[in-house]
């Protein structure tokens, strides 16, 4: 394990609090989706698909500014310590940036579900897109608290 500066490890502390926090909007995130119910009628819980809405909106705000913070205060230093280390920042890295690209779909798609032709499809499809994308989202968590907790 590497001697690490007091500075250094009080943003990866941050950066793990801010994991945690993620994690629990993606769980109010996974039960706003599972609340939205479209019946062949194509009668919707609007209540629920706003909810969805600003939910993503704000994923979509906190994801951002995690994965800029991460990259700049935890995954930089890291990648100068070993070639290693560096592979791992740069995979992180362009995880970070699928998963954004990503959400950006996902909250355009949800603004746009009131033009949908066929209501209850795109219902169906946003569910299922969400429900994938918070999978992905809480599976690279997880592979950076274990790499982290690694290298610490």
């Amino acid at each position: 394990m590497a001697a690490f500066a007091p500075a250094f490890l009080a943003d990866i502390e941050e950066i793990h609090r801010e994991h945690e926090s993620l994690l629990n909007d993606l769980m109010q995130f996974e039960r706003a989706l599972d609340s939205i119910d479209c019946y062949s009628e194509v009668l919707v819980n609007l209540v629920a698909v706003g909810e969805v809405a600003f939910l993503t909106r704000r994923l979509v705000y906190q994801l951002l500014r995690h994965f800029t913070r991460e990259e700049e205060t935890v995954l930089a230093p890291l990648a100068e310590i070993s070639p290693e280390l560096g592979d791992l920042v740069e995979k992180l890295r362009r995880e970070h940036g699928e998963l954004n690209g990503r959400l950006a779909t996902f909250a355009v798609g949800v603004e746009e579900l009131e033009s949908a032709d066929d209501l209850y499809d795109a219902i169906w499809q946003m569910k299922e897109q969400g429900k994938g994308l918070t999978c992905a989202i809480i599976q690279h968590v997880a592979r950076e608290e274990r790499e982290l907790a690694e290298w610490m």
